[in-house]
């Protein structure tokens, strides 16, 4: 049978002591020696993290996956990676600011990340472009992890840069001073954020210890952090976006930066049970127990992998007949060497990219090239019905249909 939380045994009980069976019960799993503590209580009790068997086995999966999704990653080339990465990062955004019901498109986080001049004093074109590129940070090795509250405040102002926030922003020293509540269905409080400010600055405190802890295994003591920052509701608005790119930077320290850009879109796909298993942890017959919420949240894990491995096979599958496509041009030296290169970069943002144009700067770095010689090969491509114009400002072009069948490229 799968683990049980102590409520499900308190109502499966049907005996006259079921109150005391499940305070023992409680106590038995608390006092395990396989028992992770966490020294931060939730209505006054400790939050603490079984191990059982499902646990433990979910974990070594995940683990083990990440080796698999590692050799499928170090197998491309770099441009396919960083498009690749990108692409992510915008499913990412997207999908985190869904969930808290604000609208942004792909298109449109896309041109934020772009290395194009941006107009800061302008709300439109800082709003998201902060959040994006954090999480397109993930994939830099020299990442660091919030030591303090003030870090929070900092990244909690990147990921709102550009939110017309009016009463919303925070009004005391680095977080809220007032109270706040999440209401449910039918107007019902389901949730009271700590207050005062103070409280929120130590718990927020004790979850950097514990995201930074050695004796706690990564992946749990992420999960763990994650319910403890939503527990704390430090915001009166954005709490969710900066709880689940704090998640995934936490994660990303036991995982892959693949795996810790992908759980936003299978959280939106199951965001009820995610809800509700905030509030499972917070009831009293479960005395601050966490583990079917970190097997929860590891689930997700577990799904958002196997999509990416599935994923990188079909397109993995589809790059390796570009390569032979290519390999075929070059011995007929039918095209210039920089106008194949331009073919081969052109098909890695096709198959790889959140979109398949490519903007002429990232063309010009590429060849090495200055503009006039790029534009002259581009045109070359164009003028073979291989390649075409998408758009003018900014200059931009992919592939035609004629090229794709050109380098074997099939609907991926």
């Amino acid at each position: 049978m799968p683990y049980q939380s102590l409520e499900k045994l308190f109502h499966m009980d049907a005996g006259n002591e079921r109150f005391e069976n499940n305070v023992s019960l409680a106590a038995s799993r608390r006092e395990a020696e396989s028992t992770f503590k966490t020294s931060f209580e939730i209505g006054g009790e400790e939050l603490f993290l079984a191990t059982p068997r499902e646990l433990s086995l979910l974990n070594e999966t995940i683990l083990g996956r990440e080796r698999e999704i590692a050799v499928a990653l170090s197998n491309l080339p770099a441009i396919a990676r960083g498009a690749l990465i990108r692409s992510l990062v915008i499913d990412e955004v997207v999908c985190s600011n869904e969930l808290e019901g604000v609208y942004s498109t792909r298109r449109q986080i896309n041109e934020l990340l772009e290395t194009l001049p941006i107009d800061s004093s302008k709300l439109s074109h800082r709003r998201f472009r902060e959040l994006a590129r954090l999480y397109l940070e993930l994939s830099d090795n020299a990442r660091v992890l919030p030591q303090t509250p003030e870090d929070i405040r900092s990244i909690y102002d990147r990921i709102m840069s550009g939110e017309e926030l009016g009463e919303d922003a925070p009004d005391g020293t680095l977080f809220r001073k007032g109270e706040v509540s999440i209401i449910g269905d039918g107007g019902r409080v389901i949730h009271q954020g700590l207050s005062p400010e103070s409280r929120i600055i130590s718990a927020l405190s004790q979850m950097i210890g514990l995201a930074s802890s050695p004796d706690i295994p990564g992946t749990y003591r992420a999960a763990a952090s994650h319910f403890i920052f939503e527990y704390t509701h430090p915001f009166y608005d954005g709490n969710g976006r900066t709880g689940r790119y704090l998640l995934a930077l936490y994660l990303s320290q036991s995982l892959s930066t693949l795996t810790a850009l992908s759980l936003s879109r299978v959280i939106a796909e199951n965001r009820s049970p995610y809800y509700k298993a905030f509030r499972e942890v917070e009831h009293p017959l479960n005395h601050g127990e966490l583990t079917p919420f970190v097997i929860m949240l590891l689930t997700y894990v577990d799904v958002a992998q196997q999509r990416i491995l599935s994923d990188l096979e079909i397109r993995s599958g589809q790059f390796q007949i570009v390569q032979r496509g290519l390999e075929r041009l070059s011995e007929q030296a039918s095209i210039p060497d920089k106008q194949r290169d331009l073919l081969f970069m052109l098909a890695q943002f096709d198959l790889f990219g959140a979109f398949p144009d490519v903007p002429i700067e990232v063309m010009e770095e590429y060849l090495g090239l200055h503009r006039e010689m790029t534009r002259k090969h581009v045109k070359a491509l164009e003028e073979m019905g291989f390649a075409k114009k998408v758009s003018g400002r900014p200059l931009r072009f992919a592939l035609t249909e004629k090229g794709e069948t050109l380098l074997g490229i099939g609907d991926v």
